[in-house]
């Protein structure tokens, strides 16, 4: 079907615009797209440069520096080298460290959740307003308080000497001192860190999940008289899931990365209680603390296995993420 018309010298054929001559112009909705792509790009290219520089390029040195026989001297030559001394090394530093990590990743992140999950869930039935802010204050403060400042408040709190807050707790209860820089107690003292270390963003995301529920699922559940805690697993979990669900895979990426720094005076204490992780092990290797030289390429490859390792709990955790959401939904 044809429509011509007129407008200006122009004649519109099947929307499209086309001069008296035969020659065709652009639609407007074309050009308007053109701009509107053209205006993205102006706001997306300069977040885009920054993290292409400080991610992707950080990432293209990891690999250049970690897969090279060479390591950071001379040309790159492709070896798997460096990979392979890491879990070869006769004293097994970074084994170890990834154990610890794996331990400190399958045992904080299901404890923190729970204790989130209890803590926002209490907090968000609180009616007074001013009670509410209160708590969610509390509760907050901590996240925006200083890492190395209440690494270095935790280490005051676990040492060993008669003066210390549990030392003193523990002797009031009739119970002996507790050494908790020994290898076996160690990893106890980090998990209870890195477990109250994540709590206060959590709780404050689940009672922010908790808030936007609708409260008339709960009355009309308590009018079929069902009990609280069923309430609970069968109404509020089900509606805050894909909150649930983000938590599970920021607190996996975040607990890989954790890093013990300020429990310990350096890495070597950490390695003598055989409590170093393995970001800890990457920074000692790349900082030149105790007065060795600094090792990129063990430090890269290092990098690279935690990276695949992160990666592969991500894509386990995505499959986890879709049957819950299939669950719930």
């Amino acid at each position: 079907m044809r429509k011509n018309k007129k407008d200006k010298g122009f004649v519109l054929i099947d929307d499209r615009v086309v001069n008296p001559k035969g020659k065709k112009s652009k639609p407007k909705n074309m050009e308007k797209g053109k701009f509107d792509l053209i205006n993205q790009l102006i706001w997306v290219i300069p977040g885009l440069f920054f993290v292409c520089i400080f991610s992707y390029f950080s990432i293209f040195i990891v690999f250049k520096y970690g897969l090279s026989a060479n390591g950071a001297n001379g040309l790159f030559i492709l070896s798997f080298k460096n990979i392979v001394n890491l879990f070869t090394e006769p004293t097994h530093e970074f084994p170890i460290a990834l154990r610890n990590t794996l331990i400190y990743v399958l045992v904080s992140v299901p404890i923190s959740l729970l204790i989130a999950l209890w803590t926002a869930k209490a907090l968000s039935n609180v009616l007074s307003k001013r009670a509410f802010a209160f708590f969610q204050s509390a509760f907050f403060l901590p996240y925006v308080t200083s890492a190395l400042a209440v690494a270095m408040a935790f280490s005051i709190l676990f040492s060993t000497s008669d003066t210390s807050l549990l030392t003193q707790l523990l002797a009031k209860l009739g119970l002996s001192r507790v050494d908790w820089k020994e290898p076996k107690n160690a990893m106890i003292m980090l998990i209870i860190y890195g477990v109250w270390k994540m709590l206060p963003f959590k709780i404050i995301m689940f009672t922010a999940a908790f808030l936007r529920v609708d409260k008339r699922l709960y009355q009309a559940a308590s009018i079929d008289g069902v009990p609280r805690w069923q309430q609970f697993w069968k109404i509020s979990v089900p509606q805050i899931m894909p909150v649930i669900i983000y938590m599970i895979t920021t607190g996996i990426i975040g607990s890989f990365k954790f890093m013990p720094f300020g429990l310990f005076a350096n890495y070597e204490e950490a390695v003598k209680s055989e409590a170093q992780t393995a970001v800890f092990f990457i920074f000692s290797r790349i900082n030149s603390g105790s007065g060795s030289l600094p090792s990129y390429s063990t430090g890269g490859a290092a990098s690279i296995v935690l990276m695949i390792i992160i990666l592969i709990m991500t894509l386990c955790n995505r499959q986890l993420s879709k049957y819950l959401n299939k669950k719930y939904r």
